[in-house]
């Protein structure tokens, strides 16, 4: 849904045809920005989006500490406001309950924060200026220090490995570039200039509290640039990783003595067997990133290598010492993203419990405020879009038989998970002590027992299909090939009990047919109903599919965004709505304009001009004005309910051709 890394994304196979790019779309404003409704006030013939969310869009505000505001974020307002009364409740008994509260109260501590001030940073920096050494540096690597401060050029962590989704792997990555997406290296844009910006001055607020002058803060942080310009040449840009055709250029499976030829000089291999991290089954994600690491891994680079790993523990660390610190990072990230106000602090410290103790959080808040009946209904949903699906798919003249077959083959395995799981990751053993910081340590460890050692060299447990139901999203995961709706998004303008039938189908059931079309998509087509990479298509078929692709990235473009990048999210809203309308069409007196609007609605959003430069460069998912008017325009059921005409902005004179 959004995300996001989270995932895969679009049914191109459900779509084909040809792309007007005659519409009347270059009439529609980016209404989404901040402003831009000053002064347009559209019919809805002309612009859906902006006629059926105008008072909205004139009216909303931004909260404090956010550079937009949507239906996700009011729900997740909802939501927020659920836990804080459950994080304050001292009536709750249980583990979960005594650990949320214990790290809230810890969290707006202040007093005891301040005191405890930079804890143990210091020392750790220290780590890392006292290495003279290539040797030394390697010896860090292998240090429990390393390992828990996330301070390396190189990483680790468990995965699910694409060719045997039964089992667990390690994959094998970069770590991260303080101008988050390698391109930027090449050519920086101005959401580039903006991130490197805070970095800088986050490292440069971090250092000079180690105690470094100005001059030491700035070779520090020309040596962490020049030492991510010789490596993000050869890094997958964000276009490149979320393309189809990195599912297969990215897997690339060895075993430890075949890292240990592929990385002669960098120890990966040696590293990973330090922390005993071996598994049974490894991927390398970046071949040639490793090749040039290994060119770089010299006692030249070495003063290079400690810079950039003494900005990313200084940079890491910011929001989780004390008072003077976290009031710097809310002034530097409010002036990156437009933010006039940050967020109170009661707010903040439920969000870092919340992303800090999911299954606990999940747990309480599933208890009280989620009704098995709420479970049912949108599991019976998620049924009845499979079914519409199965027959969609069965119809396809265009697909052969066999891909028809192997289609319907993995719809009819796909996992359905709705609302909660039955089964969660064990908490029961974690205590945290007494203070903020080593609470953090504590947490950081002990997730790290669970989710990374206790599974290494196991099979995947599919039961335990999420930890964190809270979120406001949703999505499908291709190595399980489940669709998973989680209680988070069960309310708001998407699902409510009291809501209308068309109105459930426009919000939670166009999100249900959304996420099941990633199945389908030009990545989830990659894989097979077990969730394995593997090729159910016949040649033909997929030069077809492949072909509707292309024209698909050709009609996106022509809206002025980046068609490459948001091709399968805009195919999947297209497809969770042709849903809907299948579904529709089988009950009598159904009211499409309940419909509609209510999808309409779902997307609503504002943005500062910050927030819409990230979004752009780096959101796989369509501007939201686009994901409504760009979608609803496609289908004949639209322009019935609405008398539109070839004279009104809405209409599109060669609409898209679905089976």
């Amino acid at each position: 849904m959004q995300c996001a890394k989270i995932l895969a994304v679009v049914l191109v196979m459900f779509f084909a045809g040809v792309f007007a790019v005659e519409a009347n779309a270059s009439s529609w404003r980016d209404t989404n920005l901040i402003g831009a409704m000053k002064d347009y006030n559209p019919a809805l013939t002309d612009d859906f989006y902006a006629n059926v969310n105008h008072e909205w869009l004139v009216n909303a505000k931004l909260k404090p500490g956010r550079s937009s505001n949507a239906s996700f974020y009011e729900l997740q307002d909802i939501v927020d406001a659920n836990l804080k009364a459950i994080m304050t409740d001292d009536t709750l008994t249980g583990h979960d309950a005594e650990l949320v509260r214990k790290l809230y109260s810890l969290w707006l501590d202040w007093d005891a924060r301040n005191k405890n001030g930079l804890a143990d940073l210091p020392e750790q920096a220290k780590l890392i200026t006292d290495i003279k050494t290539l040797d030394d540096l390697t010896k860090y690597f292998m240090s429990e220090s390393s390992f828990y401060h996330g301070t390396v050029i190189a990483d680790f962590v468990l995965g699910v490995d694409n060719k045997n989704s039964e089992a667990y792997n390690l994959e094998l990555s970069a770590t991260g570039l303080s101008l988050g997406d390698s391109a930027e290296y090449k050519e920086l844009t101005p959401n580039g200039e903006r991130t490197k910006k805070m970095h800088r001055a986050i490292v440069s607020y971090m250092l000079g509290r180690f105690g470094y002058s100005d001059e030491e803060i700035s070779a520090h942080l020309a040596r962490e640039f020049e030492f991510e310009k010789k490596l993000a040449p050869f890094m997958m840009t964000h276009e490149e990783i979320y393309a189809p055709e990195a599912i297969e250029r990215m897997y690339n499976p060895l075993t430890l003595d075949e890292l240990r030829e592929k990385s002669p000089v960098f120890p990966f291999a040696d590293i990973i067997a330090s922390h005993k991290a071996q598994s049974r089954y490894m991927n390398l994600q970046e071949p040639e990133w490793l090749k040039v690491l290994n060119d770089t891994y010299t006692p030249e680079n070495l003063e290079l290598m400690k810079s950039y790993l003494l900005c990313r523990i200084a940079a890491g660390y910011m929001g989780v010492i004390d008072e003077a610190a976290y009031r710097e990072l809310q002034r530097i990230s409010r002036e990156r993203y437009g933010i006039k106000e940050s967020k109170p602090d009661d707010e903040l410290a439920v969000d870092f419990v919340h992303g800090s103790l999911p299954v606990p959080v999940s747990r309480l808040y599933v208890a009280r405020y989620v009704p098995e009946s709420a479970k049912r209904e949108v599991t019976g949903i998620i049924r009845e879009t499979v079914k519409y699906y199965r027959s969609m798919l069965a119809g396809e003249e265009w697909l052969s038989q066999s891909t028809r077959e192997k289609a319907v083959e993995k719809l009819d395995a796909m996992r359905l998970n709705a609302a909660y799981p039955d089964k969660w990751t064990d908490f029961s053993g974690l205590n945290i002590p007494d203070d903020f910081y080593g609470a953090v340590q504590a947490i950081h460890k002990y997730k790290t027992q669970k989710y990374f050692y206790d599974r290494l060299n196991t099979n995947v447990d599919h039961d335990l299909w999420i930890n964190d139901v809270v979120v406001v999203n949703s999505y499908y995961r291709p190595s399980e090939n489940s669709i998973n709706i989680i209680a988070g998004i069960l309310g708001g303008d998407f699902y409510r009990p009291e809501m209308s039938y068309e109105e459930k189908l426009g919000g939670i059931g166009s999100v249900i047919g959304h996420e099941i079309s990633h199945a389908f998509d030009t990545n989830g087509a990659q894989f097979d109903k077990s969730g394995n990479v593997l090729s159910w298509w016949t040649d033909d078929d997929y030069r077809e599919f492949k072909a509707r692709a292309d024209k698909l990235i050709k009609y996106l473009d022509t809206f002025g965004v980046n068609g490459s990048l948001i091709q399968t999210e805009t195919i999947a809203d297209m497809a969770g709505v042709k849903a809907m309308l299948g579904i529709a069409a089988e009950r009598e007196n159904f009211d499409y304009d309940k419909f509609f609007r209510s999808y309409a609605r779902t997307w609503k959003l504002i943005q500062t001009q910050e927030s819409l430069d990230m979004v752009l460069k780096v959101d796989v998912h369509a501007l939201p004005y686009l994901r409504v008017n760009a979608i609803v325009q496609q289908y004949g059921k639209f322009y019935e309910t609405y008398g539109i005409t070839s004279g009104d902005n809405m209409y599109l004179g060669e609409r898209v051709a679905v089976w």
